[in-house]
């Protein structure tokens, strides 16, 4: 959402492929490309999706996060091929958890949704404010 923006492209991903030690944060590889990724939590009575923090996907994790893209990309089975590898699954069980996972994907998508962001981020990076459909959150009194 913040595109080109230098924010994220000198910033955020500086500091999380930095954190990360220029690894994936998810199989810790430290080969090919790096992907700086959002980390989302949701609250679906709500409809509020908040930005819990960044982390940084080598090019197979990043194919599973966009499971739905890489498989119309092509990617089906490199997707389903590291997901077993990673979590000791064997096919038909990783074919479930993208199903659901899809099903999930597709009921959000339905809705129109708040974002939020958490205190910390908004500290170290206030043009995350700048997001569509930022909703501050309540200050404490």
């Amino acid at each position: 959402m913040l595109g080109s923006k230098a924010v994220w492209k000198k910033q955020i991903r500086g500091d999380a492929l930095a954190e990360a030690d220029n690894r994936c944060s998810i199989c810790k590889s430290g080969q090919g490309r790096m992907t700086c990724h959002e980390k989302w939590g949701y609250d679906d009575k709500q409809c509020v999706a908040t930005l819990l923090g960044f982390e940084i996907h080598c090019s197979n994790c990043d194919l599973v996060a966009h499971a739905g893209r890489a498989f119309k990309l092509g990617y089906g089975e490199v997707v389903i091929s590291h997901l077993c590898a990673m979590n000791h699954w064997d096919i038909k069980h990783a074919v479930t958890v993208l199903k659901h996972a899809m099903n999930v994907w597709m009921k959000r998508s339905e809705e129109e949704w708040g974002i939020k962001v958490t205190s910390s981020l908004v500290e170290r990076y206030p043009e995350l404010t700048a997001l569509p459909r930022f909703v501050p959150s309540p200050t404490a009194y």
